[in-house]
């Protein structure tokens, strides 16, 4: 069966939106740990603080990796109570949350993030990725909450 669509034009219309997005995305900062792997050989190993009885603590290393969104604070998006499907819900979207939309790449990141820097501000993942895209999922949308 051919497609209503040919490819070549599917990919001309996802490049628009890549363009859209370069255009309009701002750098944010994404705060991973660091994964360690410990195999306990000793006795005096103790499971509830991960480590060996009278060793020093180890230092946990935090990477920071800088990715490129689209950010929109809650009064500039459209899940407040405006939207009528939220009405009938009766959800509203607090002031200190902001949506971000990423690329694949970012969003494998922000999987792995502890937290995330926007416009010198902390925030935390609160909701589960939505994907977007024409035909096949390019960005994801994601809420975060500032901490505080």
């Amino acid at each position: 069966m051919s497609d209503l669509i040919p490819s070549s034009d599917k990919q001309a219309y996802e490049s628009v939106f890549d363009d859209i997005h370069d255009t309009f995305s701002r750098e944010i900062t994404i705060f991973k740990k660091s994964k360690k792997i410990f195999v306990a050989t000793n006795n005096t190993y103790n499971a509830l603080y991960s480590r060996v009885k009278n060793e020093k603590g180890t230092e946990k290393t935090v990477e920071a990796v800088k990715v490129k969104a689209r950010i929109a604070y809650s009064g500039n998006f459209e899940y407040g109570r405006a939207n009528s499907e939220n009405e009938i819900l009766g959800l509203d979207v607090p002031a200190d949350f902001i949506r971000i939309k990423l690329n694949k790449d970012g969003h494998d990141l922000i999987k792995q993030a502890s937290d995330i820097e926007v416009d010198g501000e902390l925030f935390e993942i609160t909701s589960d990725a939505a994907k977007a895209g024409i035909f096949t999922p390019q960005y994801y949308n994601i809420l975060l909450k500032r901490r505080g």
